[in-house]
């Protein structure tokens, strides 16, 4: 008898624990796939974005530069 309550409890253990289990790893998983490559498609835009913004803002003051360099050379 005493052997049957021991096994009662181990089993009543083990299925608890696997249900604290399934409801622990349900709540702690990642995002799902989907979520995630739209997360990471999204940071990849807005560094592009920022890469274009930075060379355009380069460009234009490279181009200003040069346009005084060249007034400068005209009016020697």
């Amino acid at each position: 008898m005493e052997h049957d309550k021991r096994c009662s409890g181990f089993f009543s253990g083990f299925i608890l624990g696997g249900i604290v289990g399934a409801i622990a790893a349900f709540v702690l998983s990642q995002k799902s796939g989907r979520d995630t490559l739209k997360a990471k498609m999204k940071d990849i835009i807005t560094q592009a974005r920022e890469s274009i913004r930075e060379a355009i803002e380069e460009g234009r003051e490279a181009a200003v530069r040069k346009e005084a360099e060249l007034r400068d050379d005209q009016e020697k």
